[in-house]
């Protein structure tokens, strides 16, 4: 079933909007990675650990070098979820919240899944890719959240008591 639009964008916009999207989700892991050694640590705190400048190349964290934390992951699912919406716009199943909260659930699993559960075809490549399955810090509100399959909504909060700093790790994405 087609909605009848026609493109508003040539090959070379969407190439270039694609680029673009790339670029930032790379930025953002880029600077996660950066950031994720001196997570919860003050000014003063990451300067006596890593010199007047501060963090200026990948430190440990999450036991390695150059690791993302859990709200790169979570972002790259909302990613997932949203291109899924996408290519089903046309099918008359379009409904972006419930993609972008089954791409969570997702990514829930991988906090506490061994690895891909390869049994599963309805999980795409991105739950597929092993690297994921490990458990970055997220939020014990943002586990709990996406504890069982019921989509929040506005009306009825999954977390209504949670703190800003954690409704934001499940929303900025």
């Amino acid at each position: 079933m087609s909605t009848g639009t026609t493109a508003v964008w040539g090959r070379a916009e969407q190439q270039d909007f694609r680029s673009r999207v790339r670029g930032a989700l790379l930025g953002g892991a880029i600077g996660d990675a950066l950031g994720a050694g001196a997570d919860g640590l003050t000014l003063e705190e990451i300067r006596a650990a890593h010199g007047a400048d501060g963090v200026t190349d990948l430190v440990p964290a999450h036991g390695g070098r150059g690791t993302v934390t859990a709200v790169t992951q979570l972002t790259l699912f909302t990613v997932d979820g949203l291109i899924r919406a996408q290519v089903r716009r046309d099918t008359g199943a379009w409904h972006p919240p419930t993609d972008v909260h089954r791409a969570h659930l997702r990514w829930a699993a991988t906090q506490h899944d061994w690895g891909p559960d390869e049994r599963r075809e309805d999980n795409g490549w991105l739950a597929q890719e092993e690297w994921l399955y490990a458990r970055r810090g997220p939020t014990r509100e943002c586990l709990t959240g996406l504890g069982d399959t019921v989509m929040g909504t506005l009306d009825k909060p999954k977390n209504p008591e949670a703190r800003d700093s954690a409704a934001l790790t499940r929303s900025v994405p």
